[in-house]
């Protein structure tokens, strides 16, 4: 299995630090608004890689962070009347509900920054005593000239660094703040410099390593923190630990495009992932994540919407009509020759379906996978029931499944399924009944109730098959 390292600039071959556990940090969300559509991009796309890692009989240790202090969430505070925490809290809530409605896998610890300051302050202290990091007028900065690999992930040369940002005292304008020296009215904690908050990028170096350890195998984020946040990070962890690499593998989301504009909350275009599940169902948003490579920019419009819930639809009446054939009562599991030329197609498009996701999680050659084998299923496996090959079928599926995560409401209950399957098979048994009979109106009324509870019948020459559509 192949990913792209963003420091290296190449595909690796991956091989975690740890050969029992493959361990995860994700930057998490500043929550000062709501989860907007590129935000659960980044999401998806390691919920994704962490589902198919798992899959490939990984152990994954996963963290996410939660900003729940930093400049924006105070200027909604001040602007919405509001504490600081209060606003944290209900967009941290509003986090949750995007990420379980998106059918993220939830991360195994969500560490907030306000509940980690202490550790904060310790790594800060460190740093000085290193010295790379300084005092001036209650900020604490990063001397980022003690650093000589500062730039190595940005591939930036010192010479093209820009002021990251102002503050009194500075020895450089590029050095960044550690610890900001509190403001009247902002909120702040104590500390050896005078009353203060920490600032952006230290926080997820301390509360990464605190989890996860002093070098872990992936850190992730979207592609627009690579500098300065990642970059920050590599220097101060680097610097502290003593290590290179701190992380062994950097991934990074590209951006959802709104126009010819990244889609930003700071530019003020955003759709929240609330706003656009009143028009589409969840999994028909998350396929539709799914459709370009997560290195790529995903240009966002209702039409490429449309295209993926009518793709993602298409398959689960696949799924649905290979259960209704393995459902039935009086499936023989026969092995053909038909069969056997069904199976090893099936094979083949597994094999490409799992050698796309080797190669640094290609979900699009992954998805194209399944649209080949949702063609072969409606052409030949359906007409013919073949029951073996419709087994074989339904396993592929129920693997993409699990490592897409965009298929389960097929494959949850089934004690479940197997009842209602039993009833419909009933029902159709009473229909046919009155269809050789010629008692028509009858067995349409059946079939036209039947459809009323979402369930779909085609009758063929010699039998009538049915699937699950909805209501």
């Amino acid at each position: 299995m192949q990913v792209y390292n963003t420091l290296t600039r190449k595909k690796e071959i991956f091989k975690p630090l740890d050969p029992n556990i493959v361990k995860i940090y994700v930057c998490g969300p500043t929550v000062y608004d709501k989860t907007h559509i590129g935000h659960a991009r980044t999401y998806v796309t390691f919920d994704v890689i962490r589902r198919y890692l798992e899959l490939k009989g990984f152990n994954v240790f996963y963290v996410v962070n939660i900003t729940d202090i930093e400049d924006k969430i105070i200027a909604k505070s001040l602007k919405t009347g509001k504490s600081w925490k209060e606003v944290a809290d209900e967009y941290t809530a509003d986090f949750f509900k995007a990420v379980d409605a998106l059918n993220i896998k939830r991360a195994h610890i969500y560490p907030r920054v306000s509940e980690h300051i202490e550790d904060i302050i310790h790594f800060i202290e460190k740093l000085i005593e290193k010295g790379h990091a300084y005092e001036a007028e209650g900020n604490v900065y990063f001397d980022v000239d003690s650093f000589s690999d500062y730039g190595k992930l940005s591939n930036i040369s010192r010479d093209q660094l820009k002021p990251q940002e102002e503050g009194p005292g500075k020895k450089n304008p590029y050095d960044f703040a550690l610890w900001k020296k509190a403001k009247p009215g902002e909120p702040y904690w104590q500390s050896p410099w005078g009353p203060g908050r920490p600032g952006w990028h230290i926080e997820c170096s301390v509360m990464s390593s605190k989890y996860l350890g002093a070098q872990f195998d992936i850190h992730g984020g979207g592609q627009d923190l690579i500098f300065p946040h990642h970059e920050n990070e590599i220097a101060q962890s680097e610097a502290y630990f003593g290590v290179n690499p701190w992380v062994k593998y950097w991934l990074h989301t590209g951006m959802l495009i709104m126009g010819t504009e990244k889609m930003s909350k700071s530019i003020g275009n955003v759709i929240t992932v609330e706003e656009i599940l009143k028009s589409y169902k969840p999994m028909e948003v998350r396929f539709y994540l799914l459709s370009c490579h997560y290195r790529s920019q995903l240009a966002f419009s209702d039409e490429a919407l449309k295209h993926a819930k009518a793709a993602y639809n298409k398959i689960l009446n696949a799924i649905s009509s290979l259960q209704s054939i393995l459902s039935e009562v009086e499936a023989v599991y026969k092995v053909s020759r038909n069969s056997i030329e069904l199976i090893r197609k099936i094979s083949e498009i597994r094999a490409k379906f799992i050698e796309a996701m080797d190669d640094d999680f290609n979900t699009p050659v992954a998805v194209s996978a399944l649209h080949s084998l949702t063609s072969l299923v409606n052409k030949e496996v359906i007409p013919s029931s073949d029951v073996a090959a419709a087994l074989a079928a339904i396993r592929v599926y129920e693997d993409a499944s699990r490592i897409l995560g965009v298929f389960e409401e097929k494959f949850k209950g089934e004690g479940d399924f197997q009842l209602i399957s039993s009833l419909i098979n009933l029902a159709l048994a009473v229909r046919q009944k009155h269809r050789e009979r010629k008692e028509w109106e009858i067995a349409d009324w059946i079939a036209s109730e039947l459809r009323k509870l979402g369930i779909e019948l085609s009758d063929m020459k010699d039998k009538t098959i049915w699937r699950l559509v909805g209501k």
